[in-house]
């Protein structure tokens, strides 16, 4: 995924890709995961991480300082698989992420350490916080296909958050979004200006609609 297209999905407002997902059919909202500290906006290639209950054997020989050293920078470390309360991490594996340059930990998991990761400038989601460690959970696989939030992430599909949440996108479907993108903030303009213009109640009602149509992409 190109830098353009990152820092753009990075910048706009997170509703306004939502409204693209509804018209293409997409569904990819993260539930129950809020921001540690103040919440940051970003947008990143999703790497996986799948956990699971501990076995006792057979669990992946990596600790996360190394799984995160492994990812690329720009990367969203992102964290699902198995309902747990028990921490996945706390601010120094988190600070390590990102003196790495990972773009955003996102984590179906409690975690721990609270203050020290709100206080980085790499923007953290989980569902919560915990000093329980963890120790009945083992790290199952990497970058394989993970259910985080209530939603599928599956490696290489872009992660995007905000202080209204985590969302994911298909890979394969990242440029149409784009291309619903145009449209939609036209209309979002439209409808702000004329609302702050006291327009007609009719006219306003009829502006939101609009975001539902498929913008017709022209053919080659």
């Amino acid at each position: 995924m190109s830098t353009s297209k990152t820092k753009r999905l990075a910048e706009v407002d997170q509703g306004m890709i939502s409204d693209c997902m509804l018209r293409l059919g997409l569904d990819g909202w993260m539930d129950g995961l809020h921001a540690v500290g103040e919440a940051k906006s970003f947008a990143g290639r999703a790497r996986t991480m799948l956990i699971g209950p501990r076995r006792g054997v057979e669990s992946l020989p990596k600790s996360k300082y190394a799984v995160v050293a492994s990812l690329d920078p720009g990367d969203v470390l992102v964290l699902g698989g198995f309902p747990t309360k028990e921490n996945q991490m706390g601010d120094n594996v988190a600070r390590f992420a990102q003196m790495h340059g990972v773009a955003a930990i996102v984590c179906d998991a409690p975690v721990r350490d609270y203050a020290g990761m709100g206080a980085l400038t790499m923007p953290v989601f989980c569902s919560g916080r915990s000093a329980r460690m963890p120790v009945t959970t083992d790290i199952v696989a990497l970058d394989v296909p993970i259910v985080c939030g209530g939603a599928q992430v599956r490696v290489g599909d872009m992660v995007v958050g905000s202080d209204d949440g985590v969302l994911v996108l298909p890979a394969s479907r990242v440029d149409e979004v784009l291309y619903q993108l145009e449209e939609i903030e036209e209309i979002e303009r439209t409808l702000q200006a004329a609302v702050v213009g006291g327009r007609p109640l009719r006219e306003i009602e009829g502006l939101p609609g609009r975001t539902k149509k498929l913008r017709a992409q022209a053919v080659a």
